[in-house]
């Protein structure tokens, strides 16, 4: 069967995060019409940010946190252009870490970490990045919608189909699985295809939750010093904490009413507990209500009480909440990647291509999933 011009080959890619995001908007400008199907409410995965549906608006970047400095001469290209078109700003917030110390008489030491270190955020958030690389004339953005996928090898293309209603979303001469369930087995569509190869190479990689509190207080927490903070997973002083962050110290996240929106995540541990906990309620929605509940009563439980150990002060005075929100991520960063670092999978007889930050060399940071998008689109134009 011949193989469709460049130009006239149709793309269909799965999530709207850095891979995915970065392998359309490249093969958009290759000259490609690509789809991009997103099952959330906006686009950037887990660069994405919730805002709040109320009056207030709170935004919260409640996945990735920030860009540290670039590992690759390829990303340190992309991050400076990024920056230079107004979508990328540094974030100069006051960094810790908080470690366990046995000689230590309150059984923690903290550390600042921000001597020479460079962090940077979307502008005006996380989600700026995605967004803006999906504004392409040759890009569909398809959201609230999540795709199941069929391979036809009779006429060599890939039909998809929304989930649940079943209704057909169109054919692709390409399918480009950039969302983080293309990797796992929780994808039946793609368990039913001839992928084996890439089952066999990657469905094995494991990955951690991690659960999410958005708290939003109605004036600054002047007790503490810092605007992000990272807590040794070994410690039992802070309890469930991972990390902390106040997201209204980031470049355009400054709220004109004095508010103020911190993003506290919790350590592996703490959530594998309470998904524990959760499993025995047969029902899904019930069951991720659940979670979200038990996330926001366990993380603002540790919070507040982190407040006041690092303020020093049981008595220190702690503003009202305005808002609280519990979330879980329940694959937040890959714990093990392919045996063959291979920044993307590529079956080209099957035109399936899979990228994410679980592949490659860098797992779990935003460059990884840039290196991996960038590398899938390479692949797909390789092949003509």
């Amino acid at each position: 069967m011949a193989v469709p011009a460049v130009p006239s080959a149709r793309v269909a890619v799965l999530g709207s995060g850095i891979a995915g995001s970065t392998a359309a908007r490249r093969l958009a400008e290759a000259g490609l019409k690509v789809s991009v199907f997103e099952c959330g409410f906006g686009v950037g995965g887990r660069t994405s940010t919730r805002i709040t549906r109320d009056e207030h608006k709170f935004a919260f970047d409640h996945g990735a946190q920030y860009i540290g400095s670039p590992k690759t001469e390829a990303f340190r290209r992309a991050l400076t252009e990024w920056e230079g078109a107004g979508f990328v700003q540094e974030w100069k917030g006051r960094v810790a870490d908080v470690a366990t110390s046995p000689t230590d008489p309150k059984g923690y030491a903290i550390d600042q970490d921000g001597a020479g270190k460079k962090r940077y955020v979307g502008f005006p958030r996380m989600s700026s990045i995605c967004s803006n690389r999906l504004d392409h004339v040759n890009i569909d953005i398809v959201l609230q919608t999540r795709a199941c996928a069929k391979y036809d090898d009779e006429v060599g293309r890939w039909t998809l189909t929304s989930h649940g209603d079943r209704k057909e979303l169109g054919q692709f001469d390409w399918l480009i699985g950039g969302d983080r369930l293309s990797a796992t087995n929780n994808r039946a569509d793609l368990r039913d295809t001839p992928l084996s190869s890439f089952k066999d190479e990657v469905e094995q990689i494991e990955s951690v939750p991690i659960l999410i509190l958005m708290v939003a207080f109605e004036s600054p927490l002047e007790q503490l010093p810092y605007d992000g903070i990272t807590f040794d997973g070994a410690s039992t002083e802070f309890g469930s904490l991972g990390w902390i962050a106040r997201d209204t110290s980031k470049p355009g996240r400054e709220r004109g009413d004095g508010g103020e929106c911190w993003v506290v995540q919790s350590g592996p541990e703490a959530a594998k507990q309470v998904l524990e906990m959760a499993k025995d309620e047969p029902d899904f929605e019930k069951r991720r209500a659940l979670v979200r509940e038990k996330a926001k009563e366990l993380l603002l439980n540790d919070f507040l009480g982190a407040i006041t150990k690092l303020a020093g002060d049981d008595n220190a005075a702690i503003p009202p909440i305005a808002s609280a929100v519990g979330h879980r991520w329940s694959a937040a960063f890959p714990l093990s990647k392919s045996s063959q670092e291979m920044d993307c999978f590529a079956d080209i007889d099957n035109k399936f291509i899979a990228c994410g930050d679980y592949l490659g060399k860098l797992p779990g940071r935003v460059e990884g999933a840039y290196v991996s998008g960038s590398a899938a689109a390479a692949a797909l134009l390789d092949a003509y």
